[in-house]
């Protein structure tokens, strides 16, 4: 699982990208279908492929944005850790809650501090979960 610090410091995406944003929406689109295919599972109560839904995202972080967590902002990033915790305990219930609580951050977005960067905040690309 990602640390706190890892969600907090973000690499450059890819020096070789000539338009390093439109890899960051194609990146916030994949994420987000692989996303709701994850709330299908758990929905469905499919422990497997939640947890290879699960395996997808963060692989997608990895080959993307070259981090574990595929999350930019902190309080996602532990919500998503918290559904990878469950789902390896065969908790599906605590999975369900954790991803209630992941896509409750969508909704209402915390109150950003003037030294709030950008990055840290997901800023400029629609995401739904």
């Amino acid at each position: 699982m990602s640390s706190i610090n890892s969600v907090a410091t973000i690499p450059p995406l890819s020096t070789n990208s000539p338009n390093p944003q439109t890899n960051l929406q194609t990146y916030f689109k994949e994420r987000t279908a692989e996303v709701q295919q994850l709330n299908q599972a758990l929905q469905s109560g499919d422990i497997a492929t939640a947890q290879q839904d699960y395996n997808n995202i963060v692989a997608l972080g990895n080959s993307v944005i070259h981090r574990d967590n595929p999350f930019f902002r902190a309080d996602r990033g532990l919500d998503f850790d918290a559904i990878g915790g469950a789902l390896q305990n065969g908790d599906l219930a605590g999975a369900r809650q954790a991803f209630a609580a992941l896509q409750s951050t969508y909704k209402h977005p915390p109150v950003q501090s003037s030294a709030a960067t950008p990055a840290s905040s997901e800023n400029g690309v629609k995401t739904t979960a």
